[in-house]
């Protein structure tokens, strides 16, 4: 989701290109205090560290977690994607449309830890973004001259490919995020208007929904509605589950043309919910409301091989167990629109601000893309 959150988030006081390891520390919550205590809650988003909610947390830490700045920058330059390509050794994130008009593109190295600006043709306006065959499958939210649409790049020789950009004759909203299926190899994605909400896209011709695309026949299948902004999606490791955020409660504009000032309404979701994915992979069923964020909205969403919940939310990243239980957080100090794992650990993408944070958890495809 492009734009700016009404959050904790700040600029960095000094923008560094200097990747460096920043003084953390980890606080067991008081849960009984926090339940009386206003103040307390609040305090608990401050700062940069990890937040042990359930001692499950702990575990997942590992004996020695991390957090690296890896470059800070005066405008949003990492927001959203955060896709590991092996044959290249680089994460590639797209920059918020906020601060890069149209949408910039990077990748880091995990290696060096060096930041590279990208220029793939054929990508407008990119948000979310998943590995597909080695490739970068990028959500193009398109614009009032491109459509939004799924488009494949090959970062290795910089060619681009649309696989679909539109149901059934009817042009998709703007394109957010996506998913593979790995045992059938279809694709999932969400379509929700923050394009039009942001004043870069026409008025939105379909309610915001998800749908289950077949590459190799163009079959299309609307899978899910009933939200008001679908948003990150993914499925646990066995495939058994899918998690989707609605971003509902972040709301751009009042009017066309005034989409470049969000702010939150309270009202509104701000939720992860979850489905059973049912009929061998191909549609979902029972929806349940699985976890609400207290900071923020759940942006990107992600697994890791445990299965434990991960959503980047308006003071970092946050973790809940399969029970939908709040266990523990990543606290950056601001808003994490999306993150990624690779081997390296979590790369988050805290707008103005690329973090590399080192866990004893391992993402759920990292066993899949990365090795």
């Amino acid at each position: 989701m492009s734009g700016q959150l009404p959050t904790d988030h700040h600029k960095p006081e000094k923008p560094s290109i200097t990747p460096q390891e920043l003084k953390t520390e980890a606080i067991r919550v008081d849960l009984k205090r926090m339940a009386t205590d206003l103040t307390y809650g609040k305090q608990l988003s401050q700062g940069k560290g990890f937040r042990i909610y359930d001692d499950s947390f702990s575990k997942l830490l590992g004996s020695n977690p991390s957090i690296t700045q890896v470059q800070s920058r005066d405008y949003q330059f990492a927001h959203e994607a955060g896709v590991y390509i092996k044959s290249t050794n680089r994460v590639y994130f797209t920059a918020n449309f906020q601060t890069c008009d149209p949408i910039a593109l990077y990748s880091v190295d995990t290696s060096t830890l060096k930041v590279a600006d990208d220029d793939f043709k054929g990508v407008a306006q990119a948000n979310g973004a998943c590995n597909y065959k080695d490739k970068i499958l990028y959500c193009c939210q398109g614009d009032m001259t491109n459509p939004s649409a799924l488009v494949l790049v090959d970062p290795t020789c910089g060619t681009s490919e649309p696989l679909i950009n539109n149901f059934q004759g009817r042009p998709f909203n703007s394109v957010n995020d996506v998913v593979i299926h790995h045992a059938n190899d279809e694709i999932w994605f969400t379509d929700p208007t923050y394009g039009y909400e942001q004043a870069f896209r026409p008025s939105p011709d379909l309610p915001s929904q998800i749908y289950r695309f077949n590459p190799s026949t163009g079959q299309i299948w609307c899978v899910a509605d009933g939200f008001v902004q679908c948003n990150g999606l993914c499925f646990s490791p066995d495939y058994k589950k899918m998690y989707v955020t609605d971003t509902g409660a972040c709301q751009a504009h009042t009017g066309p043309k005034d989409g470049h000032n969000f702010s939150m309404n309270p009202r509104l979701p701000a939720t992860i919910y979850a489905y059973d994915v049912i009929a061998n992979g191909t549609a979902l069923a029972n929806r349940q409301t699985f976890a609400f964020c207290d900071n923020g909205v759940p942006d990107g969403i992600k697994c890791d091989e445990e299965g434990n919940v991960y959503s980047g939310c308006g003071d970092g990243v946050h973790v809940w167990d399969k029970q939908g239980t709040l266990i523990g957080k990543v606290v950056t100090g601001g808003c994490v629109a999306n993150f990624c794992f690779s081997k390296e650990g979590m790369w988050m993408f805290g707008e103005e601000e690329l973090y590399l944070c080192k866990l004893g958890a391992r993402g759920a495809l990292v066993s899949v893309e990365c090795e």
